[in-house]
């Protein structure tokens, strides 16, 4: 949001400014793991992918909106190429990993925005634990949390903005999956449409670990569970390209 002032007031839109039987006759049968005519399946290897690979699989435009573009990251975490995590906080990788960001806006007033960060390791321990890293803070993040307005380069402010954020578990075959849920809510006075809805989701399969964040901005009124709706229909487009 702009205004021609001294310093220009804008709403941080996540960095757009503005988941055995016995036989009879005393004769035993020899014991059997597997009914006959069947053969236990063994459990599907641990997947390693090469960075390119996950690169090539990511979203394009299309995939996202009709009306969306790719930008150069404006999102402060994705700037720094870290993972995105509440009131815009970053969490820096650790164990050197292969990075790829991309972000996605439509307009800084309205509209759908996408981001994502991909962290290839050379081996599964260390995306685990990387993973683990993410869950503890993401988990640890306040429920609740007033940003105080903030001068930004250029003869600009960040309004001041209230948080509301929560973390679930999700149940994701095949992946480990967390996701957060954030509601920014600016003054009516700064804008009628005031109301930041974010959607975060962290997975790990693999040597990899994903996050995606899809956010829009609404009005007051309106449900952010089109948003989560949204997220959840992206990550499960983005991960049926990583089998």
């Amino acid at each position: 949001m702009y205004r021609p002032r001294a310093y220009v007031p804008v709403l941080l839109a996540a960095g757009v400014l503005l988941a055995g039987c016995g036989g009879g006759g005393g004769h035993k049968a020899t014991p059997s793991s597997s009914p006959p005519g069947r053969t236990t399946a063994s459990p599907s290897p641990t997947p390693s992918y090469a960075a390119d690979r996950v690169a090539a699989a990511f979203l394009s435009a299309r995939d996202i909106d009709p009306r969306i573009k790719e930008q150069p990251p404006s999102t402060p975490a994705l700037k720094e190429h870290a993972v995105p995590s509440c009131s815009l906080s970053a969490i820096k990788p650790a164990g050197g990993p292969d990075v790829k960001v991309r972000e996605f806006n439509t307009s800084q007033y309205y509209g759908a925005n996408y981001g994502e960060i991909a962290l290839t390791y050379p081996d599964a321990a260390t995306a685990a634990a990387m993973f683990a890293t993410i869950r503890t803070k993401v988990m640890a993040c306040p429920a609740k949390k007033h940003i105080p307005q903030k001068r930004l380069p250029g003869n600009r402010i960040a309004l001041a903005h209230d948080d509301t954020w929560h973390t679930t578990d999700e149940t994701t075959p095949g992946w480990s999956h967390v996701r957060g849920f954030e509601k920014a809510l600016y003054a009516p006075s700064a804008s009628i449409i005031n109301v930041i809805y974010r959607s975060f989701d962290y997975v790990n399969r693999g040597n990899v670990v994903l996050v995606s964040m899809y956010w829009e901005r609404v009005a007051p009124k309106a449900s952010g569970d089109a948003i989560t709706k949204k997220g959840t229909s992206l990550l499960t487009k983005q991960l049926g390209r990583l089998p």
